[in-house]
């Protein structure tokens, strides 16, 4: 190629873009976050405005090991999308929204101690990653393409 730009260098390069832009695209999405220090069975809530349909997330991530949280997810009506006992130090789940409106993470803690928690709650925004995911699959293809056309005339020792 062209002064020592190859094929092979051209679809990491590809790939590179398309991953940056990933996250690019997911660092730029509606999202908040909070500490907050829960005692034995008190609870905490965090709003957030969602926008049409999506995949929201949460992260949590706790000070120590051996948590018991209460993690609810509710719509503006106050309907359940979601429901989970954490007992991980560090935990990342995922949530369907449908129609806009302000979504609520209610967090209590079951557990006998207190604990300090981070929390993360946004917005996957998923919708805008086809152009970056596709991107990322155009140098996928030439990466593979690249390695097929360096093994193609190689011959290996077939045992007889």
């Amino acid at each position: 190629m062209y002064k020592g730009l190859s094929v092979f260098r051209i679809s990491l390069i590809v790939i590179a873009i398309g991953s940056i832009w990933t996250g690019i695209v997911f660092s730029s999405s509606i999202k908040s976050s909070e500490k907050f220090d829960l005692d034995k069975m008190s609870s905490v809530s965090m709003s957030l405005p969602l926008d049409g349909k999506g995949i929201g997330f949460y992260k949590i991530f706790s000070d120590q090991y051996n948590n018991s949280i209460l993690v609810k997810i509710l719509d503006m009506h106050g309907n359940y999308l979601d429901m989970k006992t954490i007992t991980n130090k560090e935990t990342v789940n995922y949530f369907i929204f449908d129609r806009t409106g302000e979504y609520t993470l209610e967090l209590t803690n079951l557990s006998t101690n207190p604990v300090q928690l981070t929390v993360e709650f946004g917005d996957t925004r998923y919708q805008g990653f086809g152009i970056s995911s596709s991107i990322v699959l155009v140098g996928v293809c030439l990466l593979i393409l690249v390695g097929y056309m360096k093994l193609k005339n190689h011959i290996t020792a077939q045992p007889e």
